[in-house]
């Protein structure tokens, strides 16, 4: 595998993040917990241009953090709430960069020259994991970088596999992944323990499982997709179950903070044939609602904001 084929897989990736339209009136709720904003690449028709936007539950009001040339995408909050990693391209390639959470004081973290994407806070917020291919003539592997700038690590190094999408556990310990066969047959789930780089894997089906998974806020249940739906299973790969089991396309997980509802990127529900925004459930599948849906307003994978962060 080429880095020409890597940088088609993950820019399909990005494709797929950013076809996500939002045309249809919000379902009443009221919603349990208190958690923070949800933050997600966006952009309207007829515009090149994605950028990164917040809403809250239950909040019609959207919130424009970034409007620079190119497409901002893959929002991930940190620990605290105050900051956002996200993936750009502004300078010609995609790259790691971090903002606060307001969109304020945006800074360029990577730069690799090739397809850096999306990234993940470790959870004391002082590195990020993300995907990215070394040079022109590698894989896409899983990285480290601190995340005040520094020279990036390479974290795996497997011929003829992608690495991408990392989530790194409530404890810092692991980091969650997805290795995607050389020949496209399919992706598994996966975890690296940080420290020694010894590797598990959770899922062993032809199934891809792909598209941002996520760990439950105790780091017991991780969220997923497979099948073009969103699933749900303990961390050790046991108890799979389908909560959406729908006919639509779902993808793209982020756990609510304080563990009660998934949101997602989809189709289905209350959804005008053809069309995808961001939508959440509880951890049974249940009550499902589109967050604050914008005609002609193209959303994609969300991440999720712990309390205390700000707008």
């Amino acid at each position: 595998m080429n880095t020409q084929t890597a940088r088609m897989t993950i820019g399909g990736v990005l494709g797929a993040l950013v076809l996500a339209l939002a045309a249809a009136p919000p379902a009443s709720a009221t919603y349990e917990g208190n958690n923070g904003r949800l933050a997600f690449g966006a952009f309207f028709d007829g515009n090149s241009q994605a950028d990164i936007w917040s809403t809250k539950l239950g909040e019609d009001a959207l919130h424009q953090l970034t409007s620079a040339p190119g497409h901002d995408l893959c929002p991930a909050y940190s620990a605290d709430g105050k900051q956002i990693a996200f993936c750009s391209d502004r300078t010609g390639d995609y790259e790691i960069w971090v903002m606060d959470a307001n969109g304020k004081h945006e800074r360029q973290v990577t730069q690799l020259g090739s397809y850096a994407v999306f990234p993940d806070f470790s959870p004391d917020g002082n590195r990020l994991a993300f995907s990215a291919s070394a040079d022109p003539d590698s894989n896409t592997d899983l990285w480290l970088t601190p995340t005040d700038g520094g020279e990036p690590v390479q974290l795996t190094n497997t011929p003829g596999t992608l690495e991408e999408n990392p989530a790194w556990s409530p404890d810092g310990s692991t980091i969650l992944f997805v290795r995607i066969a050389g020949d496209f047959s399919g992706g598994q789930l996966w975890t690296i323990d940080v420290a020694s780089g010894h590797e598990t894997q959770l899922t062993f089906d032809a199934t891809f499982k792909d598209q941002t998974p996520d760990w439950s806020p105790d780091g017991a249940r991780i969220a997923y997709e497979a099948d073009d739906d969103i699933w749900m299973m303990n961390a050790n790969g046991t108890a799979q179950v389908n909560l959406t089991n729908s006919p639509s396309v779902e993808f793209g997980t982020a756990f609510s903070p304080d563990g009660s509802r998934i949101a997602f990127t989809g189709t289905g529900g209350p959804v005008p044939a053809g069309e995808r925004y961001v939508q959440t459930i509880r951890t049974d599948g249940s009550d499902r609602h589109v967050l604050s849906p914008t005609p002609g307003m193209r959303q994609a994978v969300p991440g999720w904001q712990p309390l205390g962060g700000g707008r």
